[in-house]
């Protein structure tokens, strides 16, 4: 054999193993292609698809009736069809449905016909049971007294949570009748975890048995299933009360003052108990709340918003020390005056003497004269519309070189007669 036929020879054969080798590969595609796209033979089996009761609402309006067992079925199908429709297929894809309607009679059990409905292309050809058991009881309703339970309570010193409002009182749960038989209580629980101060929170309902059981069941509904409610949170603390004197003459080191009572218990906002300032001091008027030496009053506290006490109302009980002295002097009606008066304005006032009560040292009563003593009419509120006679404050004014340790008591008015 020439070298020429060698080569064509040899040629030859490599062709052919080239061919056989893509007649293997075009078979084994169109293997594939009926096993994945042609061949209607192909099953699959899908678990765990959910049974649905249907007309269920039917057998309450209609029948007073209500499931106590039945929800959750679970069953198994088996489907065939083209590989290529089942390959994209899913549980979700496959409907089973029980229709509760067809039942007849009272409570009990009943076998109700399962219907699983699968994609187009595909047909079912087997399922793990036909027919689901569903027990039936007198549908009812029950009214529940709300209540709640508090935990993990950690507030801060010396605070407490109030009472908590709820938006209902009672909770309405409907379902067969031997379930709801089972309930006892109606309960919120409260997580007060981290709760520090007056919070409103978004807390579930929960049901109960008489055990302390919690009742979890499809088989009933209930409203509300939460509550939006605000837990208060308060703080106590207690107040030591004080008193200051509105002009500054006397004061602790010539007065003995007893507040009755001493303390006073002070309940709030959290945040308001701690910004402190919660109860304003008592102030003494030398002028208006003394009688010679000794004042006796009882007093209103006056409280920052939104705080409670557990008294509003105190005695104060004020003695002036044996250094304040107090006297009566009569001012000469020549020293009554007046300043300020509009122009236009005309009228007359008393000039009667006018008998004045005065607080001060021994000393500086003693080197006092009714001349010192001046009564001053601010006449600068009036005008040409005021008529008749009007009673005008007077101030006491003290011109001694001893003013400074000399206040009077009481207030003085003198009438004053204005032209028609």
């Amino acid at each position: 054999m020439s070298e020429a036929t060698h080569e064509k020879s040899k040629h030859a054969k490599q062709i052919d193993i080239v061919i056989k080798i893509l007649c293997v590969a075009v078979a084994f595609v169109m293997w594939i292609y009926v096993m994945m796209v042609e061949s209607p033979e192909y099953e699959e089996t899908f678990s765990h698809i959910t049974v649905e009761l249907i007309n269920t609402e039917n057998l309450v309006s209609e029948r007073e009736l209500a499931i106590y067992n039945g929800y959750g079925t679970m069953i198994d199908v088996t489907i065939s069809g083209k590989k290529s429709v089942i390959s994209k297929i899913g549980e979700s894809d496959i409907v089973a449905t029980a229709d509760v309607s067809t039942i007849s009679g009272d409570g009990g059990r009943y076998n109700c016909k399962i219907n699983v409905d699968v994609p187009a292309g595909c047909q079912v050809v087997g399922m793990s049971q036909e027919t689901v058991s569903v027990y039936l009881d007198k549908a009812s309703q029950i009214s529940v007294a709300l209540s709640e339970q508090r935990e993990n309570t950690n507030l801060p010193e010396g605070a407490f949570t109030g009472t908590i409002e709820f938006p209902v009182d009672m909770v309405n749960v409907t379902g067969p009748s031997n379930v709801l038989a089972k309930i006892n209580k109606a309960v919120v629980v409260l997580d007060l975890a981290g709760v520090t101060k007056t919070t409103t929170l978004t807390e579930e309902v929960k049901l109960y048995d008489r055990n302390g059981n919690e009742i979890i069941s499809p088989y009933i509904d209930y409203y509300p299933k939460s509550v939006t409610l605000e837990v208060p949170v308060y703080k106590k603390v207690t107040v030591n009360l004080d008193a200051y004197f509105k002009y500054g003459f006397l004061g602790y080191d010539n007065t003995t003052i007893t507040i009755d009572p001493a303390t006073v218990e002070v309940t709030g906002e959290v945040d308001v108990i701690n910004k402190g300032n919660l109860i304003e001091p008592i102030e003494l008027d030398e002028k208006l709340h003394f009688s010679g030496n000794r004042c006796y009053k009882t007093f209103d506290l006056e409280t920052v918003d939104g705080v409670i006490l557990s008294t509003d109302r105190v005695t104060v009980t004020a003695i002036v020390d044996n250094s304040i002295r107090t006297m009566n002097i009569t001012v000469p009606g020549g020293n009554i005056m007046d300043t300020g008066a509009k122009p236009g304005v005309e009228y007359t006032y008393s000039r009667e003497p006018v008998t004045v009560k005065l607080m001060g040292t021994k000393e500086a009563l003693s080197a006092l004269e009714p001349e010192d003593i001046m009564l001053v009419l601010d006449m600068s509120p009036y005008n040409e519309s005021n008529s008749g006679t009007v009673r005008v404050k007077a101030e006491v004014k003290i011109d001694s070189v001893q003013k400074d340790m000399i206040l009077e008591i009481g207030t003085y008015t003198i009438d004053v007669t204005f032209a028609e």
